[in-house]
């Protein structure tokens, strides 16, 4: 068979016009979930997907051209290479499932796959490594129990925040009434408009937390655009003006001014920036500062993740409690300042898991809590 006729066969066999081939691998390639990478004979990484980056840290510039093994740092590498196994052993494919390393030095649970990649006259040139982050499936399999319950709550949440929901906005639009009609006849009780005014915030205080509810109730896929973070933060704080000034709160504001555009809902990220803002504000019960910082990581020009910070000097969470942060339900508000169901946070842990964004937590009791948010730019 000459090599018109192979091309022919192949085209045949896979069903795709070889002129389409390169934006069909560039579209696959982008759009796939799992990381792809792959090496030469030396081991040495010659592409990194989209996904790769995304999942382990490392922006392509980081990568290309080193040891795979110095990369991911995986003891898979030293034990029973899948490329030794191909190269020496002739294997077709490799499956298994390990930990390797992101750049932050934490293991990351995946689930590999590996093949030889050969060049025209068949001659291994290479090797591809396709892999699946399965941490959240292993944390799946370990809340399987709880996963019941939460069904069921999202159902009741969404049922009893539509009751509770109408005659709220009936009380908080008759509180107004009142108030301003108060207003105009000077003869009534200045102690009155104060009870009043305590009336309406608490009536907001318990509509936000019926909108938690409904929020976290709801599946809603994210409208992904292009948009700039920093207008998303600029207007989160905006609609907090008046919480920051009555809280004596002092907001600081760092970092790059032109970021790279990311790709998500502005709607949703900024109700994310809102909710970690008011979770500061609560947590300043007697003043202090919040620090806003946004960077970009990667080769300037060729930035690969965007990186928000939102920092607080308040009160902190214990040590003991970190873990359970992003847990529905769960809150360190509690007595008579209680303004939460502990949902916040596992609302803006879900929406950032369907922005493919990550978020971490570092706090100190008395000293504050700061909040990195890591998006991959578009």
């Amino acid at each position: 068979m000459d090599k018109k006729q192979k091309k022919k066969s192949v085209n045949d066999a896979v069903g795709l016009d070889f002129s389409m081939a390169k934006p069909f691998l560039e579209g696959l390639l982008g759009h796939m979930q799992g990381g792809v990478f792959t090496i030469d004979k030396e081991k040495r990484i010659t592409s990194f997907s989209k996904s790769a980056v995304w999942i382990t840290g490392f922006c392509l510039d980081d990568v290309k051209g080193k040891n795979c093994k110095d990369i991911l740092n995986c003891v898979m590498c030293e034990t029973c290479c899948p490329f030794d196994g191909i190269m020496k052993r002739g294997s077709s494919t490799y499956r298994t499932d390990v930990e390797i390393h992101g750049k932050d030095g934490k293991p990351i649970p995946v689930n590999i796959t590996a093949f030889a990649l050969r060049n025209n006259t068949g001659e291994i040139v290479g090797m591809c490594e396709i892999f699946r982050d399965i941490s959240e499936l292993s944390a799946l399999k370990n809340q399987l129990m709880e996963s019941d319950r939460f069904a069921v709550l999202g159902q009741l949440a969404a049922g009893v925040a539509h009751e509770v929901n109408n005659p709220l906005n009936g009380i908080l639009t008759y509180i107004k009434l009142i108030s301003k009609k108060m207003k105009q006849d000077s003869s009534q009780h200045e102690e009155f408009l104060k009870y009043l005014s305590i009336m309406e915030r608490e009536t907001i205080n318990i509509g936000r937390i019926v909108k938690n509810l409904l929020d976290f109730s709801r599946r809603k896929e994210p409208e992904i655009i292009p948009i700039d973070i920093n207008e998303v933060i600029d207007q989160s704080l905006l609609l907090l003006t008046d919480q920051l000034k009555t809280g004596n709160i002092e907001v600081e504001r760092t970092g790059k001014s032109d970021l790279p555009e990311i790709r998500g809902d502005f709607g949703q990220l900024q109700q994310v920036f809102l909710n970690l803002m008011l979770n500061s504000i609560q947590a300043m019960s007697d003043g202090g500062k919040l620090i806003i910082s946004t960077t970009a990581e990667g080769t300037p020009g060729k930035e690969c993740f965007v990186i928000v910070s939102v920092s607080d000097t308040g009160c902190g969470i214990p040590q003991q409690n970190i873990h359970k942060i992003f847990n529905p339900l769960f809150t360190t508000k509690g007595g008579k300042e209680s303004i939460g169901l502990g949902l916040g946070l596992s609302i803006v842990e879900r929406i950032l898991k369907s922005h493919h964004a990550r978020i971490t937590v570092k706090s100190a009791t008395g000293k504050g809590t700061t909040f990195n948010i890591r998006f991959s730019t578009k």
